[in-house]
């Protein structure tokens, strides 16, 4: 049975609470672990989750960029999938993460409790503040980000279910690849941030600087916060394991159905990058069309036979617009690798056989 025909799976409190031990605990507020079969309490307020893999530098890149905040963050809560303890160790040497935060919490998130979208949800089970905010560990956050969320937050009214920051290094004009893609119909329009009924996400990147809040479809999984009640109702899907690709959209997509997604332009940060802890382009391709797909069909509103067959030609007319460009020397092995995992999703689909 593919991963993704297998009804949604949201953990409880407990069973979150059972993934993972406390390590580590800094601040005199931090909260003392929930009782069976109780959420935490959530009081006002912006809670920061950091999940990481075997990048100790850039949780620390990351932490010190909490210093350009005017206030400490209410929470700060780590993560931690790594083999080794190079991140629990430097979070404990840190000389000013008091400073930086008012309560901290180290997660060692262990076997069945590795993988982004199950890290998440043992954060969502350790929250005590109303917002709750994801960054990618190799974010770097600008003067005034989590204020301006807050603020995003609290000036839009209770309709705001999600937050998202200005990505300031990742503006740029669409490129050939999506000016074809637009030309041959494999997305209907450009417009930044929007979910298309072929199923395919139009980057926020394309959005040029602004100071208003700038409604979308979904958030880019570096920077989301959302409203801690529903985020914790919806879970996130643990089917969507490891560097899943798609896991961002897939969450999104269902807080959509319960109010407004914005991105805040004056919430800024930088993201860097980093591509450690990601499996080969292979399974990248592979799981991106994968998900892709489970998206589309969960989640697009009174999706038709119609749409349907929008999803399948756009895959296709987008997967040999990709072989066009292995033309280029660039890279080639990597592109290509890529590209196959692709075609070999779709002919598993074709075949039933797929994973």
């Amino acid at each position: 049975m593919p991963p993704h025909s297998r009804p949604r799976q949201v953990l409880d409190a407990a069973t979150r609470r059972a993934h993972s031990a406390i390590r580590l605990e800094r601040g005199e507020h931090a909260a003392s672990p929930p009782r069976d079969g109780e959420d935490p309490p959530l009081a006002p307020g912006l809670a920061v989750v950091i999940c990481t893999y075997r990048r100790p530098e850039s949780v620390r890149r990351f932490v010190d960029s909490l210093s350009s905040e005017s206030e400490p963050v209410d929470e700060l809560i780590i993560v931690d999938a790594s083999p080794d303890d190079a991140t629990e160790r430097m979070l404990r040497e840190h000389p000013e993460l008091e400073r930086f935060a008012r309560s901290m919490r180290y997660v060692r998130a262990d076997g069945p409790a590795a993988g982004l979208t199950r890290q998440r949800n043992t954060a969502l089970g350790l929250v005590t503040r109303d917002l709750v905010a994801f960054f990618d560990d190799d974010v770097i956050l600008r003067p005034g980000c989590l204020a301006e969320l807050r603020r995003a937050f609290r000036e839009a009214g209770d309709d705001v279910v999600g937050v998202g920051a200005y990505i300031e290094n990742d503006q740029a004009r669409p490129s050939a690849l999506w000016r074809i893609r637009a030309s041959l119909g494999i997305v209907p329009s450009l417009r930044p941030g929007s979910y298309t009924r072929s199923g395919i996400s139009i980057p926020w990147r394309f959005l040029a600087p602004t100071d208003d809040l700038v409604d979308g479809d979904w958030l880019p999984g570096c920077s989301m916060a959302w409203r801690t009640a529903l985020a914790r109702e919806l879970g996130f899907n643990e089917s969507f394991h490891g560097y899943a690709n798609g896991e961002d959209l897939e969450f999104s997509r269902g807080m959509a159905r319960h109010g407004r997604i914005v991105v805040a332009g004056r919430a800024r940060l930088l993201h860097m990058n980093d591509a450690g802890g990601r499996p080969d382009m292979f399974q990248m391709g592979y799981i991106g069309m994968r998900n892709q797909l489970y998206i589309h069909r969960t989640w697009l509103p009174q999706r038709t036979r119609l749409d349907v067959a929008y999803w399948a030609y756009a895959s296709v007319m987008d997967t040999l617009v990709r072989c066009v460009s292995l033309a280029k020397p660039r890279n080639y092995g990597v592109r290509w690798s890529f590209v196959r995992g692709r075609i070999r999703f779709l002919h598993d689909l074709v075949t039933g056989t797929e994973r």
